[in-house]
């Protein structure tokens, strides 16, 4: 992230609010919250200075921001990272454009070429899996690739934003024996990443996958451990719709596969009984369409 950025975006964002300095830095007579001088912070939105993380928190938050909204206008100003990259894949994925995606792991590739720093590899690494999971052109997941994916899961006690990224993307590359050994380490894993909200959701869509991944493959044992792995994660009354409607059609999936074909197909009449409600036409027709005869 460009130091410089912080500073533009500080400062556009105190213009726009009609904010002083000496108002944001609490630098005049009889200030009740101090933080710094106004000339530190006017050297600090030029980019001439740095400034402590703690300071900008107070500056931001004398603003009347959050440290996170004033991040998200901070990485506007570059490729994004993280998250916002993970969420971009998810949606040209469901949108099947493989040529943005290959667009942005060429951009992406050649930002690690620049900056070598391992997170910009693992960004690169996950734009390339789908490309290669949908054998796009000649892009492939080599050996190499997948043991230093390996070892570094393997290597960190407590996964956060990028080894759980990483992970929900080479699911179908590793090994079935470590896709299941860190299918069930996932929820020790992330025990201080999932104490933000947002953070449990994410969880809770690889367990999703990972159940799936062993569905797909007729594992029973395997699906049925992982099953009840999810179950725990959404059993909170404050889990939203969606997650519980995906428990549910990957529960019927399961249904399917142990031989229960009479649950299977009542989860699945349910689901569709509900999106009709909603009004999601299309969504209710997938759902009846799931149903085995």
């Amino acid at each position: 992230m460009d130091a410089k950025s912080w500073g533009r975006v500080f400062r556009e964002i105190r213009e726009m609010k009609n904010l002083s300095l000496a108002k944001v830095a609490g630098d005049y007579e009889n200030s009740p919250n101090f933080i710094t001088s106004k000339q530190q912070v006017s050297r600090f939105e030029l980019g001439i200075s740095d400034i402590t993380l703690t300071k900008i928190y107070d500056l931001v938050e004398n603003m009347g921001l959050s440290f996170e909204e004033y991040l998200y206008h901070v990485r506007n100003y570059e490729l994004p990272s993280g998250r916002a990259l993970f969420e971009a894949l998810g949606r040209l994925q469901e949108l099947g454009n493989l040529a943005e995606i290959e667009k942005i792991y060429q951009e992406l590739e050649g930002r690690f070429a620049e900056t070598q720093k391992q997170t910009d590899y693992w960004n690169a690494l996950e734009y390339k899996s789908f490309l290669a999971q949908k054998n796009y052109k000649s892009y492939q997941i080599s050996e190499k690739e997948i043991q230093e994916v390996s070892d570094d899961l393997f290597s960190m006690l407590e996964w956060g934003e990028a080894e759980l990224f990483l992970f929900s993307e080479f699911i179908y590359f590793l090994p079935e024996t470590l896709v299941f050994e860190f299918s069930k380490e996932l929820i020790k894993r992330t025990k201080f990443y999932r104490k933000i909200p947002e953070n449990k959701t994410q969880v809770t869509l690889v367990i999703r996958d990972c159940t799936n991944y062993f569905i797909e493959k007729s594992q029973v044992e395997q699906a049925e451990i992982l099953l009840k792995s999810y179950e725990k994660l959404i059993e909170s009354p404050i889990i939203d719709v969606y997650n519980r409607k995906e428990y549910l059609s990957i529960k019927g999936n399961y249904q399917f596969l142990i031989g229960d074909i009479e649950k299977g197909n009542q989860i699945f009449e349910d689901l569709a009984i509900m999106y009709e409600k909603l009004g999601y036409d299309k969504a209710a027709s997938y759902m009846k369409e799931k149903r085995h005869k």
